[in-house]
């Protein structure tokens, strides 16, 4: 079964011609994808735009998977240079606009590396005051993460949204391993207080 196979076996016989295994990581991986761009430009047809980019680029430059990495660490490298490369074409910096509490994606209690947790709820409420109270620490945790510098929102996103290991992040973006720590404690820390400070 499909869900069996790794992404390293689909990507190998996808090399070989077999379209099939294309679709298959298309699968597991578009909506991750996707919502990795959302956050990072809050745009819908921009983010949409950034998804197919890299999808044509998986086409074209199948050959270039090696196994140095995970399949996944490959995907997101794409993902992160072809975003670099909108921010350098764009005239405007990266957005950081905070979406409406109704558009929000729904947030559950985070806990990083360094053992820290960022508590909201997604958990419905039979009492309105606590739905009004869960949706305004959620909205305030978006507006935390929105107004992080832009490497540090991204490995805090990676990192607590994607999944990826601190190590496979440093791999990601091209920087050390301490230094991906680093963003990920100065980002936590700042949404602890950013969270401090509103509620």
């Amino acid at each position: 079964m499909v869900e069996t196979v790794t992404d390293e076996q689909l990507i190998h016989s996808y090399q070989k011609g077999e379209a099939d295994a294309f679709e298959a990581l298309y699968a597991r991986y578009k909506n991750a994808i996707y919502h990795y761009f959302f956050r990072q430009v809050h745009s819908d047809g921009i983010a949409d735009e950034l998804h197919q980019d890299v999808w044509l680029n998986i086409i074209k430059s199948s050959s270039g998977f090696k196994r140095q990495s995970s399949f996944k660490t490959w995907l997101y490298k794409i993902a992160h240079n072809r975003l670099i490369d909108h921010y350098r074409q764009s005239s405007r910096q990266p957005l950081y606009l905070v979406q409406p509490a109704a558009q929000a994606e729904s947030l559950t209690e985070e806990t990083t590396e360094t053992g820290q947790q960022i508590q909201t709820s997604d958990k419905p409420s039979n009492e309105p005051d606590e739905a009004l109270q869960e949706q305004q620490i959620s909205h305030a945790l978006l507006k935390g993460i929105s107004a992080l510098p832009e490497e540090q929102k991204e490995v805090f996103l990676l990192h607590e949204k994607s999944g990826l290991t601190l190590q496979e992040i440093a791999l990601i973006s091209g920087s050390s391993l301490e230094s991906t720590k680093s963003r990920l404690r100065y980002a936590v820390k700042k949404l602890r207080q950013h969270m401090k400070n509103l509620l």
